[in-house]
């Protein structure tokens, strides 16, 4: 069961992610079609720790098995969307695969707890980044100007 709570006026979500690099670009992914990108990962589980969480994420979604995954931000991010107040807390890992992962982009359907989503992938460089609606926008401002590798940061961060 995920860690998130859903009512008519609020949710909450508790997240892991993994930043993948190679060959200086960075895979992202957005999910059915939506607007904007974010970094691959999903929702922590419950009784599953934060590095489980992105270690399954990433297995499920991308498809390979992770060699490192270092913990390099947690963020506490506070948003609105359609009028409900949202609260999330993200970890954020820098992912070092097993396997090299072929830099192109491609699409794959997930079974996601019964739930058929379309992952779209797509590898891009620090430069090209600054032009894509990458959420949240201050972990796409970090892997741009390459605060991600400096170590832990606590980031909390109000719209």
């Amino acid at each position: 069961m995920d860690l998130k709570i859903k009512t008519e006026k609020e949710e909450f979500h508790a997240r892991a992610c993994g930043i993948i690099k190679q060959k200086n670009s960075f895979l992202i992914m957005r999910v059915n079609k939506t607007p904007y990108y974010h970094i691959p990962g999903g929702h922590i589980e419950i009784g599953e720790d934060s590095k489980q969480a992105v270690i399954r994420e990433i297995k499920e979604e991308i498809g390979c098995d992770i060699e490192k995954a270092e913990l390099f931000a947690i963020q506490e991010n506070f948003w609105t969307r359609n009028d409900k107040k949202c609260h999330g807390i993200e970890f954020y890992y820098i992912i070092k695969p097993k396997c090299e992962i072929e830099v192109k982009d491609y699409q794959r359907i997930e079974n996601d707890k019964g739930e058929e989503k379309l992952l779209d992938f797509k590898w891009i460089t620090p430069e090209e980044l600054k032009d894509v609606d990458l959420k949240p926008n201050n972990i796409r401002d970090m892997l741009i100007n390459g605060e991600y590798l400096k170590g832990l940061t606590h980031i909390v961060k109000r719209e």
